[in-house]
């Protein structure tokens, strides 16, 4: 193979699966944003600069 040969075939990979990859991470942070369970934690953080006490975890 040439060195362009290569360059285009390591260019389709990290385009194609890079675009996967990066896709794949978002879904899993708006995932673990969105879970039900953590609405608590994020209802706290909202309300914390109009409060002086501390954010429990």
């Amino acid at each position: 193979m040439t060195g362009d040969a290569v360059h285009d075939a390591v260019l389709v990979f990290s385009k194609t699966w890079g675009a996967i990859y990066l896709l794949v991470v978002f879904l899993l942070a708006a995932l673990w944003t969105y879970w039900p369970g953590r609405k608590s934690i994020y209802e706290a953080a909202a309300q914390s600069p109009l409060t002086d006490e501390e954010i429990k975890q």
